[in-house]
């Protein structure tokens, strides 16, 4: 029995290496996953440092989420998910689950409550891929409500396939999303993009180090992950948002993220 899903495996990776570079890779590495796994979404993205994700090919269950979430995804709500913004990669990058690589306050963020959750989505699995010109490749995977979350022995699974799966993404990838060469528009830094549109639309000045600590905690990161990332200490973090909130009269992460959620 082993034997013969050993090689059905080799059969279903050797019809996705065929297809590397043309129209037919999306659908064998897609029927790779659906023989292991249950899923909602599969979709196949590039990312590059301060521009949108470029999405390559998709796959929805149909009728399945509500809203408009890959819509309201490329348009402005990729800027706070924890795998476009996930860069520490190793050299051949990495499988990885939503909740391994979220800030440690994300699953209680406006973004993840009324975005992710609010479409119906539960859970997430990623490859992320480095293609070696500072772009990544994306494979998102995701369960809906009904489904259920991964299971551990599915991950396992996955883990198993994981360097030859991230090697067929990265090469895939390489060949039919070159490196953009300007006709994308580019996405200023977060902390930028915050203190422009806190500038020039409300016509309030924001310090940088305001404006670092709202863009921190819009993707979910409590005041001790922020003064960690930025190299401070705790107490001044704290300080920096008290003086954020009192500048925009607002009182919670809930009102921050209503202020900026379609603006960045």
């Amino acid at each position: 029995m082993g034997e013969r899903l050993i090689n059905t495996a080799i059969e279903q990776l050797r019809d996705v290496l065929r297809a590397v570079g043309t129209p037919d890779f999306f659908e064998a590495f897609k029927s790779f996953f659906s023989s292991r796994i249950t899923f909602g979404t599969f979709l196949m993205l590039r990312f590059d440092a301060d521009q949108p994700p470029l999405l390559l090919d998709y796959w929805i269950e149909p009728g399945k989420l509500i809203g408009r979430p890959l819509e309201d995804y490329m348009e402005s709500s990729y800027g706070f998910d924890p795998f476009y913004l996930h860069r520490s990669l190793p050299k051949g990058g990495g499988l990885f689950r939503l909740a391994d690589i979220a800030p440690d306050r994300f699953f209680s963020s406006e973004y993840y409550l009324h975005y992710y959750r609010g479409t119906g989505l539960c859970d997430e699995i990623g490859l992320l891929a480095p293609l070696g010109d500072g772009g990544v490749a994306h494979l998102s995977i995701s369960r809906r409500d009904g489904q259920g979350p991964f299971r551990r022995n599915e991950l396992r699974h996955l883990e198993t396939y994981a360097p030859l799966l991230l090697e067929l993404l990265m090469q895939h990838c390489r060949t039919v999303a070159p490196t953009p060469v300007g006709q994308q528009a580019t996405r200023p830094p977060l902390a930028d993009a915050i203190r422009l549109y806190a500038g020039g639309r409300l016509n309030i000045g924001l310090t940088l180090r305001e404006a670092q600590i709202a863009g921190l905690v819009l993707q979910g990161h409590s005041n001790a992950s922020a003064a960690k990332l930025l190299n401070i200490a705790t107490e001044t973090s704290k300080v920096h948002r008290r003086n954020l909130y009192r500048k925009l009269v607002i009182s919670s992460q809930s009102d921050l993220f209503g202020v900026f959620k379609h603006r960045l």
